[in-house]
């Protein structure tokens, strides 16, 4: 069981998973912060956890967690392993009393993620889930510059790759476990926490499965979501739109190589326009804002959230605050996905 970290104090950290996600995110993220002390890494390989604990200062190495749970004093861990093998981890590490902190998705079926919503409410503890998206600087400013302007109306998000739709060796789809991200941001961006209802047209392309989905729904506030996903175009697109009576954002995450990270938003001033070449433009106003300005830094994990989601859980584990991204709050993302899937035309 784990020792509670006072509101001041250091907050003792496991780790388990030392892959591209550890390594390239969350170390660099966690290693900055000097409230959190990492005691251990765990790996099914044994090299790679060890490399990672000389790289970030970690002092023990496990291959089997329940060894380092067994061990170590632990307040929190971050299960940091692929989706096919995250709720037994995370269950266990609940088990244990720890507050958890897990990548997306909260489970390859809403049925997991309910199961550990539970678990969680029953041992008292965080969980949260590693939805980034809502934690990059330039996607929170941007939402709060937009919905102080107007009632937000439409939601658009996209996530187009070219590569294969079975993510996790072939366990789930590519938008139960990929795109969700795009999912879970536009319901964010909405202010919706549920859909009335969805359609969407799913096709295959040059795949043996599933690999493009085009959905719109209707949330519980009468906003209107719109989602795309293709994982047979030229190349990774990340774009988000938000739309109020009079103002628009857009937010680019990145197009290709270029993670830019901006928004531009758009303001009407006055009187309307409907044609360019007839009565010219309309008097509109536009900002552009820039991510790695916002987030203080050119560092990936900073400007694009990571920094931030983790700050927040550890700064949750401190005070005792529930995370934004708890599990209880991302049942609903994964529930939106499986209505999505389940209301094909």
């Amino acid at each position: 069981m784990s020792s509670s970290s006072s509101s001041g104090g250091t907050v003792r950290v496991a780790v388990v998973g030392a892959g591209g996600i550890a390594r390239s995110v969350h170390l660099p993220s966690l290693k900055e912060m000097p409230d959190v002390e990492l005691v251990a890494i765990c790996d099914l390989l044994p090299e790679r956890a060890q490399q990672q604990a000389e790289k970030w200062g970690i002092p023990k190495t496990y291959t089997l967690m329940r060894e380092m749970f067994a061990n170590e004093k632990i307040d929190a861990v971050f299960c940091l392993v692929e989706p096919g093998s995250m709720f037994h981890v995370a269950m266990l590490s609940l088990d244990h009393g720890y507050h958890t902190m897990i990548e997306k998705p909260p489970g390859i079926t809403a049925f997991q993620a309910e199961s550990l919503a539970r678990k969680a409410d029953e041992k008292k503890c965080h969980l949260m889930v590693a939805f980034n998206r809502r934690f990059i600087p330039v996607v929170r400013k941007t939402r709060e510059i937009v919905t102080a302007k107007a009632a937000v109306t439409q939601v658009e998000g996209c996530f187009y790759k070219f590569g294969n739709a079975a993510f996790d060796k072939g366990s789930l789809p590519a938008f139960t476990s990929d795109t969700i991200h795009a999912v879970d941001l536009m319901r964010y961006l909405s202010g919706g926490r549920d859909a009335k209802k969805a359609a969407m047209v799913i096709n295959r392309y040059d795949s043996p499965i599933d690999n493009a989905w085009n959905g719109i729904c209707v949330f519980d506030n009468d906003v209107t979501g719109i989602i795309k996903a293709n994982y047979r175009v030229g190349g990774r697109v990340h774009q988000f739109q938000i739309h109020g009576i009079g103002v628009s954002a857009f937010i680019d995450l990145g197009m290709g190589a270029d993670i830019s990270v901006q928004s531009r938003i758009l303001s009407h001033q006055g009187a309307i326009s409907y044609s360019l070449a007839s009565t010219g433009a309309a008097a509109e106003n536009s900002v552009i804002l820039d991510g790695k300005e916002l987030a203080g830094s050119d560092q990936f994990y900073r400007f694009y959230g990571y920094y931030f989601e983790d700050r927040h859980f550890i700064d949750c584990v401190k005070s005792g605050d529930t995370p934004e991204t708890c599990i209880q709050d991302a049942v609903h993302s994964i529930r939106l996905v499986e209505q999505f899937l389940a209301s094909r035309l």
